[in-house]
C-alpha cells in the first residue's frame, strides 16, 4: 500500500469511527436526529431521506410505546400470559428498531462524508452504490438548488441502500413480533426506519423546509438546535470526541444515560 492509499484508508477508518460514535446507542435518538439534520443541511436540504429519518428516529419511542399500551390493554382478545408475552416481544422489537436506526444513521453520515471529502473519490466509488454516489454528488453540486428529480433520485437511492442494509432483519423482527392487534400501530413503528415513498412525496410537495421547521420545534432536541442547528451539531461532535478521548484514557465508562451527549451539547 502506497503512502496516499494508506492515508486514505486511515482517514476512512477515522471517519467511520466518528460516525459510529455520533450514531450513538439504541436510545440516543435525539443525537441521531442532529446527525441526520446535519447531513441534510450540508446538502442544501435536498436530502429528504435524512430529514425524514430524523423524524423517524425521534418517533421510535412513541411508536413502540403505543404498541406496548395496546398489548397491555388487549384483555378482550388475549389472556394475561399472552399479553405479557406480547409485551416482551414488543420490547425486543423496539430495541431492534433502535439498533437499525443507529446503523442507518452511521451509514447516512458515512455515505455523505465519503462523497464529499476531497481525495476519497476512489474509496467512495468502492464502497457506495453508483446510483447513491451519483445522487449525493448531484445534490452537493446543486448547492441548495436541487430539482425535484434530483431530490427523488437521492431518496430512492438511499431507500434502496437502507433496504439492502437491514431489510431482511426488519422483516424477521416483524415476524418474531407476530403482532396480532391493530395493523396501523405496527405500520407506524416500521415507518420510522422504512420510510414510505408516499411520505417523501408528501413532504417534497409541501416543501422539505416544513419538515425542518417541525424538527426545530421538537422538544426532544436541545434549545440550541432551534436557534442554530449547525452549532448544535458541532457542539455534539466536540462532546462526542471528548467522550471518546476520555473513554480511551479510562476516565469514563460506556454506561451513560440515553442522549446524554445531546443534553450536554445543547
Amino acid at each position: 500500500m502506497n503512502i496516499i492509499a494508506s492515508h486514505q484508508s486511515g482517514l476512512v477508518e477515522q471517519l467511520d469511527a466518528e460516525a459510529l460514535a455520533l450514531a450513538g446507542r439504541g436510545r440516543d435518538s435525539a443525537q441521531r436526529a442532529l446527525v441526520y439534520h446535519h447531513v441534510a443541511d450540508m446538502l442544501g436540504r435536498a436530502h429528504g431521506f435524512a430529514l425524514l429519518a430524523a423524524h423517524g428516529a425521534l418517533g421510535i419511542d412513541a411508536a413502540v410505546a403505543r404498541l406496548e399500551r395496546a398489548a397491555r390493554r388487549a384483555w378482550w382478545r388475549l389472556k394475561r400470559a399472552e399479553r405479557a408475552a406480547l409485551a416482551e416481544r414488543v420490547a425486543i422489537f423496539g430495541d431492534t428498531l433502535r439498533a437499525l436506526d443507529a446503523e442507518r444513521c452511521r451509514g447516512v453520515l458515512m455515505a455523505y462524508r465519503l462523497a464529499a471529502t476531497p481525495g476519497l473519490g476512489g474509496e467512495a466509488a468502492g464502497r457506495l452504490d453508483p446510483d447513491l454516489l451519483a445522487a449525493l454528488r448531484g445534490a452537493q453540486s446543486a448547492r441548495g438548488q436541487a430539482d425535484a428529480r434530483a431530490r427523488r433520485a437521492l431518496f430512492d437511492a438511499h431507500q434502496r441502500w437502507a433496504e439492502e442494509l437491514f431489510g431482511e432483519r426488519l422483516e424477521q423482527a416483524m415476524a418474531d413480533l407476530a403482532w396480532p392487534l391493530a395493523p396501523r400501530l405496527l405500520r407506524e413503528a416500521v415507518a420510522a426506519v422504512r420510510i414510505p415513498a408516499r411520505a417523501f412525496d408528501r413532504a417534497d410537495r409541501s416543501g422539505l423546509a416544513r419538515i425542518e421547521r417541525r424538527l426545530r420545534a421538537s422538544k426532544a432536541l436541545p434549545p440550541l438546535f432551534a436557534a442554530n442547528p449547525a452549532q448544535a451539531f458541532f457542539q455534539l461532535q466536540r462532546h462526542v470526541a471528548e467522550r471518546r478521548r476520555r473513554a480511551a484514557d479510562g476516565d469514563v465508562g460506556d454506561h451513560l444515560p440515553a442522549d446524554e451527549a445531546v443534553r450536554v451539547a445543547g
